[in-house]
This record gives C-alpha cells, sequence and structure tokens, in this order.
C-alpha cells in the first residue's frame, strides 16, 4: 500500500479529483469555469442543508474563512461570545482579539461539552452579537451537541448570529444550517471534502448577509463577502482571481459524496470510527473524550504506558502510516488519527496492523 496519510487533514484525495486538479487552467471569467461554480455552490447547499444560504468559495483556508465569518458579521462596538471545545475553537478568541472586537467565552475541560446552564446564564446577563461554535474540534476529537446549544440560545437570545465553524465536520458529520438557524457554517477543502487545502467555503444565511449590509466598511477589503457575492452570483464577473483547478477538484470531489449518498456517507463515517475505536482499545490504547461526544472523522488515542510519542510517530511513519501529534496539554500522551473522507476500512486494518505491529 503507498503511503497512508490518517491526519486530521489534509486527508487523502480520490484519484479522479487529482485528475482534475492536474487539468490546464481555464480562465476564472469565462462561462466554462463558471458551471463548474454554479455546480459547487448547488452541491454544498445540498451538504450544508441550506436551500436559500449564499455559498462562497475562496482561495484560503479554514483559518481565513473564520476570520471572514467574525468581521463580516461583528461590529466594532459588537461583542461574541465563543463556545471552546479546544485548540481551535480558542482561535476564535485569537482572530477577535487580533481584530480589536470584544468577546467573552465558554470553554469546556478538554474532551467534554459545555454545560447548557453555563451557556443560558451567560447569554441571560449579556447581550451578543455573535456566538460561535466549533463543530468537530480537532484537538479534542469532541462533536458539539449543536442542536442542543440552538435551543438554549434560539430561546434566551434570538438576535445572536451563530458562526458555526465545520472545518472537521462538513461533509463527515451531517450538518442542518436552515434547521440549526445558523448564520454562517465555515469549512476547508482539506478534510472531510476530500480536496487538497487551499480554499475557504462559507454558506451564509440570509440574516448574515443583511448584517453584512448594515456595518458599511469592515477595513477587510478580500474577505470583505459582498465584494465575493458579486463573483458567486455571477463567476463571469471578477472580484479576485478564483483558485481554478481546485474548484475542479472540489465540483468532481462534491459529485462523488453526493453519488455515494450523505447519509450513506455520514453512516460510514460513524462505523469506520466505531471500528478503529475498538480494535486499538483491544490492543492497550485509550480514547480520549466523552464518548456520548466523539467525532466520526478523528479519533485520539492516548498511549498505553512506555510509550515515546515521538519514536512511536516516526516509526509508524517509517512503515507508511502518518498520523499526528497531541496539541497542547495532551502533547506527547496522545497521537491524533483522522479517519474522515476516502478514508476506507481497508486503510483502517492496514494502519492498525502497523501500530500492533511497534506495540507487541
Amino acid at each position: 500500500m503507498k503511503e497512508l496519510l490518517l491526519i486530521p487533514g489534509p486527508t487523502p484525495v480520490n484519484e479522479e479529483v487529482l485528475k482534475e486538479i492536474a487539468k490546464q487552467p481555464i480562465s476564472h471569467v469565462s462561462k466554462v469555469f463558471a458551471g463548474y461554480i454554479e455546480k459547487s455552490i448547488e452541491y454544498l447547499k445540498e451538504i450544508f442543508g441550506t436551500k436559500n444560504g449564499s455559498i462562497f468559495i475562496i482561495p484560503g483556508s479554514g483559518t481565513i474563512a473564520m476570520e471572514i465569518a467574525l468581521k463580516n458579521l461583528l461590529g466594532k462596538n459588537e461583542k461574541a461570545l465563543v463556545l471552546s471545545h479546544g485548540f481551535f475553537g480558542d482561535r476564535f478568541l485569537e482572530i477577535l482579539d487580533e481584530d480589536g472586537f470584544q468577546f467573552d467565552f465558554i470553554q469546556s475541560k478538554w474532551g467534554e461539552i459545555i454545560d447548557l446552564n453555563l451557556i443560558n446564564d451567560k447569554l441571560k446577563k449579556e447581550h451578543y452579537e455573535v456566538v460561535t461554535i466549533t463543530h468537530v474540534d480537532t484537538s479534542t476529537g469532541i462533536l458539539a451537541p449543536v442542536n442542543d446549544y440552538m435551543r438554549v440560545i434560539k430561546e434566551v437570545s434570538p438576535d445572536s448570529l451563530i458562526i458555526l465553524d465545520g472545518v472537521c465536520a462538513t461533509a463527515g458529520v451531517e450538518e442542518k444550517m436552515d434547521e440549526w438557524g445558523i448564520d454562517i457554517i465555515l469549512t476547508g477543502s482539506q478534510k472531510a471534502l476530500s480536496v487538497p487545502p487551499g480554499l475557504a467555503i462559507l454558506a451564509v444565511s440570509e440574516r448574515g448577509l443583511n448584517k453584512r449590509k448594515s456595518l458599511g466598511k469592515i477595513g477587510y477589503y478580500y474577505g470583505d463577502l459582498l465584494r465575493w457575492k458579486i463573483s458567486m452570483d455571477d463567476p463571469t464577473k471578477y472580484f479576485a482571481t478564483h483558485n481554478t483547478n481546485y474548484v475542479f477538484g472540489l465540483k468532481k470531489s462534491l459529485e462523488i459524496i453526493l453519488s455515494e449518498g450523505l447519509k450513506k456517507r455520514y453512516k460510514r463515517h460513524f462505523e469506520n470510527a466505531n471500528y478503529i475505536r475498538e480494535k486499538m482499545e483491544n490492543i492497550g490504547f485509550k480514547v480520549f473524550g466523552d464518548k456520548n461526544y466523539l467525532a466520526p472523522t478523528l479519533s485520539i488515542f492516548l498511549y498505553p504506558e512506555g510509550i515515546d510519542d515521538e519514536k512511536f510517530r516516526k516509526d509508524l511513519s517509517d512503515k507508511g502510516v502518518t498520523v499526528a501529534s497531541g496539541l497542547k496539554d495532551l502533547k506527547g500522551k496522545c497521537f491524533r488519527m483522522g479517519h474522515m473522507g476516502e478514508v476506507k476500512k481497508e486503510e483502517l486494518d492496514y494502519a492498525f496492523e502497523a501500530i500492533s505491529s511497534l506495540i507487541t
């Protein structure tokens, strides 16, 4: 087997997608390219669970999508509330601080979710224009109970705008933008969407766009959704240059995803996650995090006693399997395994055999 990339992103890419990316570029304002954008928008709406949301496909990473979301919804005298389950939830705090916004936060203990009573109490004490939620935090492997959080937010603070970070969830976990009442879902191309890194993708509600219009100038030329909307509504119109070849790949990957069927795909992700976790526990590893809220897109495996993290991951890489280190307080105590997108059970078996050979 070729080298197997099992980190929480980038993830393995289908050969058909790579072939599309390898084509010669075409004009980014041609009618032919417009067809790629329009089809991708159609497919993404289905995956995000929205009929009326506006889709944006912008050259960049998931991090720039986070900043775009914040700066297009939040005025300088307005405040955000960050619901964080780990390292990448905390990234919202860093962006807000860097850009001079006011904010508060609720941080769960790593490996746990946030108590609904804490959210309820916080929202009752003060109005927050924006609330951010990380659907899956790749540092902790926790899947946020978005529907439960939204129930509290809608009841206590229905006017708050909601940003959902779907970077490690979209196309691997069901998302219901319209039903949940989300104003922006953001993601990147390189995880469960199974495209190489390079595209920041956002779905924005009508309420979210109206908020952007009310803000006037936001001091963010490249990331201004109103400027990009001109090009997304009519891709033959120019704002900035699209990443043409990655859009080729995105369209193909979305076709593969939808041909599998979303329900079937989400079921496969949960089944594969449970499959590899059971096998790993049988050889002495422990799964980090509350078992009721484990994400199906990645797992965090705590080492049995006596295993050196760096040596283990190097030896595993020598056997053709690449996994990721733990972050912050978990560094050296675990490794993170991505099993999303194109990753199949046979590849998990291959990885498991390689891991088993290193500890027995």
